[in-house]
């Protein structure tokens, strides 16, 4: 298994494809961080005090820049965007064995069809994890050397890093394992784009359209996957029943794909 691991890693990194890809998602975090501001609402009125109505105007919408202590904890709200730039790698990963009829060669020389899977489902959660980390150290690095980092960065700014950057990782995860379970059970290229991103997008539209049918659904939302990503990026003042709501989604998923996708994989001819 690890000589499959070395060998995609050694092909992957030779290729355009992947090279391409990041810059493409730095191009985009780098956009975001110059170009974006946080809007810093700063109202507070008492029955003492009158605040007309320019003078709110003027507070609430006042921008403040990002700097390099909160870049990356905005950035942290457009994690599911990632996702998008997680598809390709999954298919430079997986999906090219099948295109290429290589999967063929290496299970005819006798490798077991779970070391298989596992060796690709581990290396593009190693990407995930590369991907996840330029989403938070880009932004700080670009920041800081347009506005300042604006605090101190030490033990506690990372411990405060860390927590919401800790739990959607495991969400991305989760994503990353359908992903590999997409590739394994069709086999297609073409497929695995459709139903990947049909995961992302398609349970929140759904949702979405019942929620304004039915206001009473708004729970729905907390058993999706990209709504708690977006949630998790306040796992600090997030409700405790939220945050286990959570992993256990992504655990679902988790354990839902690998075993799913080993035991379809397993079981199907390769062609």
């Amino acid at each position: 298994m690890l000589n499959i691991i070395k060998a995609d890693m050694y092909r992957i990194l030779r290729g355009k494809g992947f090279y391409i890809t990041i810059i493409l998602l730095i191009a985009v975090i780098a956009l975001q961080t110059a170009v974006s501001s946080t809007a810093k609402v700063g109202m507070y009125t008492t029955e003492e005090t009158a605040v007309d109505t320019d003078t709110i105007e003027e507070l609430v919408f006042a921008p403040e820049a990002f700097t390099g202590s909160t870049a990356a904890f905005e950035m942290m709200n457009n994690t599911d965007t990632l996702l998008y730039f997680l598809l390709p790698i999954i298919i430079f990963i997986a999906a090219a064995d099948f295109s290429t009829d290589t999967v063929k060669n290496v299970l005819s020389n006798g490798m077991p069809r779970i070391k298989y899977y596992l060796s690709k489902l581990i290396l593009s959660c190693v990407f995930c994890l590369f991907i996840s980390l330029i989403n938070i150290i880009f932004p700080i690095i670009t920041a800081t050397i347009l506005r300042g980092f604006g605090g101190e960065f030490n033990i506690d700014f990372i411990l405060r890093l860390l927590r919401p950057f800790s739990a959607q990782l495991f969400m991305c995860v989760a994503v990353t394992c359908v992903g590999i379970f997409f590739v394994f059970v069709t086999k297609r290229t073409a497929a695995v784009n459709g139903a990947y991103i049909a995961f992302c997008l398609v349970p929140m539209l759904l949702i979405y359209i019942l929620y304004m049918l039915n206001n009473n659904l708004e729970f729905l939302f907390k058993y999706d996957v990209i709504s708690n990503i977006r949630m998790l990026v306040h796992i600090d003042t997030a409700e405790s029943i939220d945050i286990i709501r959570a992993f256990a989604v992504g655990a679902f998923y988790i354990l839902a794909s690998t075993i799913g996708g080993i035991v379809i994989f397993r079981k199907s001819e390769i062609k």
